[in-house]
């Protein structure tokens, strides 16, 4: 059972070696000039014991020759074996640098896989994984994928070879006595094999350690004014400990299988040293060949302990590189959900109709699926002003999602000008799209990088006519660099208020057909407010515009109110009527007036 388990482990790392093989085909001339230029060291290495044995049976032995023969041997000896390191150590540093320049190469371009593999997957995917990890699986478990493709597998070629090379000389000098010393390959095998496998489980544990740490950090660090303002930095700072301490235990548990490999392989070396000394011994002293020979067979012996302890440090990176490798793939085999079809039709240039026809739509948790919208019908013009509201998990912020793309419907469809959504080309659809979420996104860059997001090729004129639209120009003119302002991660040093106009003023800059604005008003002041909603208004003359909001002051200033209950539309008209029509959205916009009372 024992070694069944041992004979899975190997095949599942295995599989997971030959999974990225296809990553490392463009690096294969490096890899291979790598492995000549380490076969060329290998055979160099095999080389080099034997001038010692000129030395030591032409020179050092009585009766060998005259005293100007042993001058002339010992020179040659020791400068062959001088030559030999020298063309040696040539042919390393080449392996070595071809073999660095074919891991970063690889590291860079699993790396750009990885990220654009995430950047396509599904919002519902970045809601169930942690960013921290995602962030420890993209620069840290890349690397070692990468170090295992590329440095340890040369290595292990390296070092099999010259293994092998040697135990060929060896059964060239002493076949009996090299037959002795394999007693000790098949320990070799099973304590390589046993302890790897658990190395791979105790990588595998702590990298997912490592993956609560970084996202615990991540979301520690940018919650600081939080947490400080609650007066929590201690516990924070405690719970801190706890997570650095459990990661700690972690890495130190696969130091200590690491340790037991190194341990295991340096005893059974030592074995063999201790056979090939005591028989070795016996069998110059029967005759069967010289002293010096015996020296070359021990050097071998001993030469052959640095190749099996290399690989044995080989083995422990593969068992590492494996279990980071599983990581990578989890997310790699992630199914994209939204796809380009493989003809898509053109995308109207200014659409006409936004419509939703029996759309149902669920959102899978790990304790099952959440309806977030049912039997959801509605239909948005051009030209026409329209508020969104309802109450929170309405379905707001999931019908502006499908809009885009983000999912698609379980059931149902969602068209454009009468054509569905998954006909068109993904990214041409979504270019038709200015989405302004309630969540505010900026980046710590500058504010200028920031607007450009919405359109590369703004002229600066464009950037200030959005900036006033989005009633945001006179602060920024405030601020000392004006558009190059650098901000911090997340936009801190603007105020709430501030952000909400930047990413509106980056959504304005768009200039798509279909703007949808979720809570635009939301920290504005009265002035702001009527000019924000001022824009938003003109722009409706010519496009799909839809706003959500909750502001009930807000309301009466729409040409058309759509009141969202439990995922579906249930109102739909203007807001006056609806509070004398509508039972539910009276009571719903007299609970908000109560609020914010």
């Amino acid at each position: 059972m024992k070694l069944a388990k041992l004979l899975g482990q190997a095949s599942a790392n295995g599989r997971i070696v030959r999974r990225f093989l296809p990553q490392l085909a463009p690096q294969r001339w490096r890899v291979a000039l790598a492995l000549g230029c380490g076969t060329a060291s290998t055979a160099l290495e095999l080389l080099r014991p034997w001038p010692l044995t000129w030395i030591v049976d032409y020179a050092l032995t009585p009766g060998q020759g005259t005293p100007g023969d042993a001058t002339r041997v010992v020179l040659s000896g020791a400068g062959a074996y001088l030559g030999i390191s020298i063309v040696r150590a040539v042919c390393d540093y080449f392996a070595i640098v071809t073999t660095a320049k074919a891991n970063q190469e690889l590291a860079r371009a699993l790396r750009y896989q990885l990220f654009s593999h995430l950047v396509a997957l599904s919002p519902a995917f970045h809601a169930r994984n942690k960013s921290g990890d995602l962030l420890v699986r993209l620069m840290g478990d890349v690397q070692l994928v990468a170090g295992m493709m590329t440095e340890t597998l040369v290595e292990l070629a390296q070092r099999s070879l010259l293994v092998l090379g040697t135990l060929v000389m060896l059964f060239w000098i002493d076949p009996l006595l090299t037959a002795s010393l394999l007693v000790i390959a098949p320990l070799l095998f099973v304590a390589v094999t046993y302890v790897g496998r658990h190395i791979t489980s105790a990588v595998r544990k702590q990298r997912r350690k490592e993956g609560e740490l970084a996202d615990y950090m991540y979301e520690a660090i940018a919650s600081t004014p939080l947490i400080q303002s609650l007066g929590r930095g201690p516990d924070t700072v405690r719970r801190f400990a706890r997570s650095n301490r459990t990661n700690s235990r972690a890495g130190l548990k696969t130091a200590k299988w690491a340790a037991r490999l190194a341990g295991s392989v340096e005893v059974a070396l030592g074995l063999a040293v201790a056979i090939a000394l005591a028989v070795g011994a016996w069998r110059v002293l029967d005759g069967a060949y010289t002293a010096g020979t015996l020296l070359v067979f021990v050097a071998y012996v001993r030469s052959i302990a640095k190749p099996v302890r290399a690989g044995s440090r080989g083995s422990e990176r593969m068992s590492k590189g494996a279990a980071c490798g599983e990581r990578v793939l989890k997310v790699l085999d992630q199914a994209i959900q939204v796809r380009s079809p493989a003809e898509p039709v053109p995308t109207p240039a200014a659409p006409k109709v936004l419509a939703f026809e029996g759309v149902h739509f669920s959102y899978g948790t790990s304790s099952g699926a959440r309806a977030a919208l049912e039997r959801f019908d509605a239909r948005f013009e051009r030209g026409q002003f329209v508020g969104v509201v309802g109450r929170s998990g309405a379905g707001k912020s999931t019908f502006a999602c499908l809009a885009l793309r983000l999912f698609d419907p379980d059931q149902g469809r969602v068209t454009l000008d009468g054509i569905p959504l998954d006909r068109f080309d993904v990214g041409a659809l979504r270019a038709r799209f200015g989405l302004c979420m309630q969540e505010t996104t900026l980046f710590g860059d500058t504010l200028r990088e920031n607007l450009l997001l919405g359109d590369p090729e703004a002229t600066e004129e464009a950037l200030w006519r959005a900036l006033e639209d989005a009633a945001a120009d006179e602060f920024v003119r405030a601020l000392p660099r004006g558009l190059d302002t650098p901000l911090g991660s997340g936009g801190t040093g603007l105020s709430g208020g501030q952000r909400r106009r930047i990413t509106l003023a980056r959504t304005l800059l768009r200039r798509a057909p279909i703007l949808i604005v979720d809570e635009p008003f939301n920290g504005l002041d009265r002035r702001a407010i009527e000019r924000v909603r001022a824009t938003l208004a003109e722009y409706a003359k010519q496009a799909i515009v839809l706003v959500i909001t909750h502001d009930r002051d807000d309301l009466a200033h729409f040409g058309r109110v759509v009141f969202l209950d439990g995922g579906r539309v249930v109102a739909d008209g203007r807001h006056q009527e609806l509070l004398r029509e509508h039972t539910l959205y009276r009571n719903v916009m007299s609970d908000r007036e109560e609020g914010a009372r």
